[in-house]
């Protein structure tokens, strides 16, 4: 692995697991034992470097979206191959997608994470646009949250052990029972 890649890799790992804000290019340097010179060697500043790493998980959801625009997600098959795209990306890109979630408040200050807030956005609208309306919105955030959260914190979990086939298969029927099969009303307990 190269110098960059290296540094891209633990910066990924290094903002999911403790923040943006926690995590300074000296950590970076630190933890890819280099020195701080070398990351900024590679990538100017901060917002440069965040962006770089985001990038292959924006142009993943990119795809992803257009795709799904482009079909439409009115049949079943339509919504189930989604759901297992969805997870697919999410478990390919589940450190980028998790410090997109867990950081909207950087939005304005970090070009990378703005336009992920709107993919997320267009991914939201497109799902609902096939549902019964703000609640299944509400269940999609949950889902995309819960999941991205499962997946950085798995050791604490106890997720980590299962076998990625079956943890691919697991996930998938809950992304599916719950965005793609949610019930149109929920009442209240008896």
């Amino acid at each position: 692995m190269s110098a960059r890649d290296q540094i891209l890799s633990t910066t990924l790992e290094l903002m999911a697991t403790r923040g943006i804000a926690a995590t300074s290019l000296q950590d970076i340097a630190d933890a890819c034992e280099c020195s701080k010179a070398n990351v900024v060697y590679h990538f100017s500043h901060k917002e440069e470097l965040i962006g770089e790493a985001l990038a292959p998980s924006l142009a993943a959801t990119e795809a992803l979206l257009l795709a799904a625009e482009q079909s439409g997600l009115g049949s079943e098959q339509a919504r189930v191959a989604f759901a297992h795209d969805l997870v697919d990306l999410l478990l390919t890109h589940r450190l980028a997608t998790h410090t997109v979630i867990t950081h909207p408040y950087f939005v304005d200050s970090v070009p990378a994470l703005g336009a992920a807030q709107k993919l997320m956005g267009r991914m939201a609208d497109l799902v609902t646009q096939y549902s019964t309306g703000e609640d299944d919105r509400l269940r999609f955030g949950i889902v995309i949250s819960g999941v991205t959260y499962t997946l950085v914190s798995a050791n604490l979990l106890g997720v980590q052990s299962v076998p990625e086939a079956e943890l691919k298969t697991a996930l998938t029927e809950v992304v599916t029972s719950m965005v793609m099969h949610a019930p149109t009303h929920v009442g209240a307990p008896s």
